[in-house]
């Protein structure tokens, strides 16, 4: 079963340029029927992801959804309704572990890539003395001059990932939290090694909300400490899947607080249409983060699963309070 998972997994190279998960989609579907199906309180039958353990998705069922609030800013203006596919979206937020798999599967088992571990540096405190080689950018960012080939900033202090003999390690207790100052690059690439992809702002919006149109993830309820993680100080984060109460009924969680998430889709004004070249994965500008997260967006306002004003959406480079899930 490993072999056929690194058949179809796409390589890393392939991320320079667009996914090439369109070009395996035979072969991963074959995949899925040989590597069975998770099964998941909100839909059995979630495809089995390559790239690693086990992931549950949950399924979101096509058809016309409602997008945008006149209760918010312009921004989520006008409101109006999308036609979407089916499509599945992870049940939780990534975590810490499993994006230094990634790493350790991908960047760090290429020999072709000039990098090297030549020390160690606890969680948030790695440097160029430490991270070397010409493609030590992928591993550190310059916030001053950013590089679009970064994918995590171990350097910054935010960071929970440190290095040990030549290993990537997360700190200790936030190996389940959700991982942070991943770049979006970062975010597309993790997903595409898992053989999947980000979501459409369209379909995040459309998990969180539901064909009724629901003001938070879980309903009409106001956020409270049991639905969400928000209100907090810098990081702190909780474990991916701790409040239930806040699930969307088809059993999506976090997708209130705890960090923003990135999506595929460039900042642009609403109405949302996949054709005008927000879809693009190549153009410069902000992408789009969705709701809210736990210490800069934390408002109730702002975790209404409309909210698409998020702080700071830089995609070149990584955020405390931005991590991301996978759709397919």
């Amino acid at each position: 079963m490993a072999t056929i998972l690194r058949m179809v997994r796409p390589s890393f190279a392939s991320l320079d340029g667009r996914p090439r998960c369109r070009i395996y989609a035979r072969r991963l579907a074959l995949a899925g029927l040989l590597a069975g199906w998770v099964a998941g309180a909100a839909g059995a039958g979630a495809p089995r992801p390559a790239g690693g353990a086990d992931v549950p998705m949950v399924r979101i069922p096509g058809g016309r959804y409602l997008l945008g609030s006149e209760a918010g800013g312009p921004e989520e203006r006008p409101v109006h309704a999308v036609a979407l596919a089916p499509f599945w979206i992870d049940r939780y937020e990534v975590t810490n572990a499993a994006f230094v798999a990634f790493l350790h599967a991908t960047v760090l088992a290429d020999r072709s890539r000039d990098l090297r571990l030549a020390g160690d540096a606890g969680p948030g405190t790695a440097d160029g003395r430490v991270i070397q080689g010409r493609d030590a950018v992928l591993l550190m960012e310059d916030a001053r001059a950013p590089d679009a080939r970064t994918l995590i900033a171990l350097n910054d202090g935010e960071s929970r990932l440190g290095i040990r003999a030549g290993r990537l390690y997360v700190e200790p207790g936030f190996e389940d939290h959700p991982v942070n100052e991943v770049t979006w690059r970062g975010a597309r690439a993790f997903c595409a090694w898992r053989g999947a992809r980000l979501p459409t702002e369209a379909e995040w919006e459309a998990a969180a909300r539901g064909r009724e149109g629901r003001t938070y993830p879980w309903g009409e309820t106001p956020p409270t400490p049991a639905h969400a993680v928000f209100a907090r100080g810098s990081n702190e984060t909780r474990p991916v899947g701790s409040h239930p109460a806040g699930a969307t009924p088809e059993g999506v969680q976090d997708m209130a607080g705890n960090v923003a998430e990135w999506t595929s889709t460039l900042y642009r004004p609403y109405p949302y249409r996949a054709d005008d070249g927000r879809e693009d994965p190549d153009s410069a500008g902000e992408r789009v983060t969705r709701g809210g997260d736990h210490v800069f967006d934390t408002a109730p306002q702002r975790l209404r699963a409309a909210f698409r004003a998020g702080f700071s959406r830089n995609p070149l480079v990584g955020h405390r309070h931005i991590g991301f899930r996978c759709a397919r």
